[in-house]
């Protein structure tokens, strides 16, 4: 850092130290109930640390500016100064044992320690100069100078990180957030809410439970800023992706060109990455590629852009950067990454890379993002071509190059796609319901929403307007009934709470163009608590007034089946708490959550209820899909909600009218908090849905490629077999049988579908070996010496190192290399014995007995199923594995005798001048070469194939 830095970090230091010694001198006193209270806060304080998010400045955020205010207002000097300090060791703590790069520096968290203490002091003092006396936190005079003093908190904390930020780092007050009038927004949530629990804190500890219920909610909101960062970068390197590139990209140029500022696009390319990921690996490959990203982002400046256009490609813009500075940085980036080696599994030595790299400058070589890029990507090329490992300007590229459009295709789409991605627009993001074709989505109770929008169709739906009439009409009934049995209405407390929800409903978020949410279920089921079922439909009659009159194109009916779906929602706690008044004490408050969690379970069942129910009668969807589409999600909103709906009843019977109206800010506090939420989301959601519908649509294509592929493989497959079985014409299919005896035992031993496969591939080219043997003594018509048996015997070997030489068949060599193997170790090449023997490597052996024994050759007829059946058995245990021959009598016996058929009954049926006769074998003579054998040669033959009694060719 900076000498400049280093100062003013030491100032806020000793300033910090410095406030902190003179208050707790002024108030040395620590009454006995302060140690309580102390605990809880340092409890709820420590809690949050574990709550936090990292904004895109590496600036840790945690919710726990709640509990520091209320320490503020309730703790002295000491204890409050130890409310900020244990928190923030103990976060400290946890980094070091996670090896966090954060708070590395030892300076950072007494930094942080020091901003708080000089905030809270401050913000102490702006509230006992406004209202002395801090047992009085209700009176009104307390309520402005709490809010004061939250702003002044708010203020100085910002500024004296953003300054430490500015200083440190380069990064500007407006670029840090701190000036982010959303950011102060939503600590000043807090600190709001910090009040409310010092202020119940006095009245009864326990009633900071449901105070403290729209934490989750802030908690969320504060996720927003990583949220926002995972939804601009790219995962694998931490670098920008292409869209949120491109749109910095779009700004910085404007900004460039507005205040005539230099500017410099670098293109970079990795070297010969296709040649690692071919060699070592994909993962080897993303290996390199997180440390390219690492080395870049170390390198280039805290102010400059960096982004990954995908595959290989990198894009950096420099800011205030000649084209000095950018050949500079350029050439330091290219060393770095050249004097770099990544280990990665897959290699014994480090892997060494090089990268290739273009400059442009603004405005002399573009005057826009796509010319920039493509002049930047030229150049690149040019690197390449003078031999890698290298940095080339657009100015030192002949001008009849840049002319040359005859780019490789490869470079070619990457310009295009860079051009496209700058240009593109997200589209907007719908609901759900309208991608189905169903309705938009209806104003959900605990949020409020928008009626149900009936298709056309839905008008001739022969049931909705039954069901819309009921629900219209249970409303009315039991709005009726709850008159005549009510007590009268408390007409100022329900003339706020309507005013209040009429205001909510009129400012409500809007959820991604799609559903409308607002705060207003709180104050309906605080109608419903303070004046039953009535009250609940006063409340509701406003909520549904201020909709219609919001909402265009809206029928009335609508309007009213809403009114409808809240009356009745609410009769359950009309029914299970206001009918019990004495319940609704602060000394039962604990209980009273507990119970308000279920009441508002079921407010919100029957609300989304009704609501779905409707739609699936106008769009003809299924109940469940809309539901737990649409309504699912909704289900802790609704229960925090009527939480704080039950807050505002209690502050109501304690408190009277003032009580409820300080306790209604909350709900307000909270809508701010969701429409910060959705504003800051927005863009990510659009991002999200439109990178659904590309991955959707690849998908498709993968899919359809994929099929092809597997296609165009298993035809491949049976080509060479074929070729291989058309070196001897007896052996005709004979591939094709051994893959089928194959597969059908490999899935009667529960093998995986992809063993299954591979055994399937494995079987038909179990004999590609024999394309090695010379024909001279594949088709000898006589009898072979031991020396050219031996070298027959080497197909098993000659089939593995050909696949060996092959990436994508390399996986199935040692299944052709030991499928001649024995159980008892006999066989060849390596006399591998038991389970030394591969799985597969057993079945093709057995596979490839039975398809000879089973098919006629030169040297014996086919022979019939049961005498193969006991031909096996007979060698169970000996030349082939047992639990294999077992799962072959069990495949034969589910599929009948048909199932082993003779592969060269074609071509025993052929002329004898065709086939060269079928006692003859064919395989073992020069084409067109037809000698006949001794009865004793082909005996010979016979016997040693036979090898102990059962032929394994």
């Amino acid at each position: 850092m900076s000498r400049r830095a280093w100062v003013y970090i030491w100032f806020v230091l000793l300033a910090g130290a410095s406030i902190s010694a003179v208050s707790v001198a002024a108030s040395p006193d620590i009454p006995t109930t302060g140690w309580t209270i102390f605990l809880v806060l340092t409890a709820g304080t420590i809690i949050t640390q574990f709550l936090g998010s990292l904004t895109p400045t590496r600036h840790s955020y945690y919710p726990h500016l709640i509990f520091h205010f209320a320490g503020i207002l309730l703790l002295p000097p000491l204890l409050f100064m130890l409310l900020i300090i244990l928190p923030h060791l103990v976060e400290w703590i946890r980094k070091r044992l996670q090896n966090s790069e954060i708070l590395r520096l030892w300076c950072i968290q007494p930094f942080n320690i020091c901003t708080h203490l000089i905030a809270g002091f401050a913000a102490r003092g702006v509230f006992l100069a406004l209202a002395p006396d801090r047992t009085l936190l209700a009176a009104p005079v307390s309520v402005l100078a709490a809010l004061i003093g939250a702003i002044v908190y708010v203020i100085l904390n910002h500024l004296l990180v953003g300054l430490v930020l500015s200083l440190a780092r380069g990064i500007r007050l407006r670029e840090s957030g701190v000036l982010d009038i959303a950011n102060q927004a939503s600590d000043l949530v807090q600190l709001y809410l910090g009040y409310v629990v010092a202020l119940l804190w006095g009245l009864n500890p326990l009633l900071m439970l449901p105070a403290l219920a729209p934490l989750v909610t802030v908690y969320r909101a504060l996720k927003v800023p990583q949220l926002q960062q995972e939804a601009q970068t790219d995962s694998k390197t931490g670098l920008s992706n292409p869209r949120h590139f491109n749109e910095r990209f779009s700004a910085e140029l404007e900004r460039a060109r507005r205040f005539n500022h230099p500017l410099a696009v670098l293109m970079a390319d990795l070297d010969l990455l296709r040649n690692i990921n071919n060699t070592y690996g994909h993962q080897a490959g993303d290996t390199v590629l997180v440390g390219v990203g690492r080395i870049i982002r170390e390198t280039i400046r805290d102010y400059d852009i960096a982004a990954r256009f995908g595959g290989e490609e990198f894009c950096v813009i420099l800011l205030e950067a000649d084209q000095t500075v950018a050949l500079n940085v350029a050439d330091r980036i290219r060393q770095a990454i050249a004097a770099h080696s990544f280990e990665v599994a897959t290699s014994p030595t480090p892997i060494p890379v090089t990268m290739s790299l273009g400059v442009a400058c603004y405005p002399t070589d573009g005057v826009t993002t796509e010319d920039l890029i493509r002049q930047a990507d030229v150049a690149t090329f040019q690197a390449k071509l003078r031999g890698r490992n290298c940095v080339v300007s657009i100015c030192d590229v002949p001008h009849s190059l840049k002319l040359d459009d005859s780019v490789p295709g490869n470079e070619q789409e990457r310009i295009y796609a860079a051009a496209y991605i700058g240009n593109s627009r997200p589209s907007a993001a719908g609901a759900d319901a309208s991608d189905s074709g169903a309705p938009p989505a209806p104003k959900t109770g605990g949020e409020s929403r928008t009626a149900p929008t009936l298709p056309p169709a839905a008008v001739n739906a022969p049931l909705l307007p039954w069901f819309v009439g009921s629900v219209i009409v249970a409303g009315l009934v039991a709005t009726a009934a709850g008159l005549a049995w009510s007590a009268p209405l408390d007409g100022a407390a329900l003339a706020l709470l309507m005013g209040i929800a009429v205001l909510a409903e009129m400012f409500k978020v809007i959820v991604y163009e799609a559903l409308s949410v607002s705060v207003s279920a709180a104050l309906a089921f605080a109608a419903a608590v303070i004046g039953g079922v009535p009250g609940v439909a006063a409340v509701s009659g406003g909520i549904a007034l201020a909709h219609y009159l919001r909402a265009r194109r809206r029928q009335p009916y609508q309007t009213v089946f809403n009114w409808a779906t809240h009356v009745l929602a609410g009769v359950v706690p009309a029914l299970i708490l206001h009918r019990q008044p004495a319940l609704l004490d602060i000394s039962n408050l604990l209980w009273l959550s507990v119970l308000t969690f279920f009441v508002g379970l079921a407010y919100y069942a029957i609300d989304t209820g009704l609501i779905a129910v409707a739609l699936s009668l106008a769009s003809g969807e299924a109940f469940k899909a809309i539901w737990m589409r649409q309504f699912r999600w909704l289900a802790i909103h609704y229960v925090v909600l009527c939480l704080m709906g039950l807050f505002i009843a209690v502050a109501y019977q304690t408190l009277g009218l003032p009580g409820a109206i300080v306790f209604i800010l909350p709900p307000f506090m909270l809508r701010y908090v969701q429409k910060q939420y959705i504003e800051r989301t927005a863009h990510s959601v659009r991002e999200l849905e439109r990178m659904n519908q590309e991955l959707r649509h690849a998908n498709r294509e993968i899919v359809d490629a994929s099929r092809s592929m597997r296609q165009l493989n298993d035809e491949l497959f049976l080509t060479l077999a074929k070729i291989i079985d058309a070196r001897d014409a007896s052996a005709s299919g004979h591939a094709a049988q051994v893959a089928k005896f194959a597969t059908a035992i490999a899935a009667e031993l529960g093998l995986p579908p992809e063993r299954v496969e591979h055994i399937r591939q494995a079987a038909l080219l179990h004999d590609i070996g024999k394309l090695g043997i010379p024909e001279r003594i594949l088709h000898k018509p006589g009898e072979l010496t031991d020396e050219e048996y031996n070298f027959v015997k080497r197909h098993a070997t000659l089939g593995a190192e050909f696949l060996e030489t092959c990436q994508g068949l390399r996986h199935l060599a040692p299944y052709i290399r030991h499928h001649h193997e024995r159980w008892d170790g006999l066989g060849y090449p390596d006399q591998l014995r038991g389970e030394q023997i591969m799985l597969e490597a057993r079945i093709l052996s057995m596979c490839d007995a039975v398809e000879a024994m089973a098919s006629d050759r030169s040297y014996h007829r086919a022979q019939p199923l049961a005498d193969i059946v006991v031909e096996l058995r007979r060698c169970s245990g000996t030349q082939f594995d047992s639990a294999v021959v077992e799962a072959f009598g069990r495949v034969v016996e589910r599929n009948g005798p048909q199932f082993v058929m003779n592969s060269a009954s074609e071509v025993s049926r052929r002329p004898a001048h065709q086939s060269g006769r079928l006692k003859y074998n064919i395989g073992w003579l020069v084409p067109g070469q037809v000698a006949a054998k001794t009865a004793a040669q082909s005996a010979q033959v016979f016997e040693r194939s036979k090898d102990n009694g059962t032929l394994n060719l």
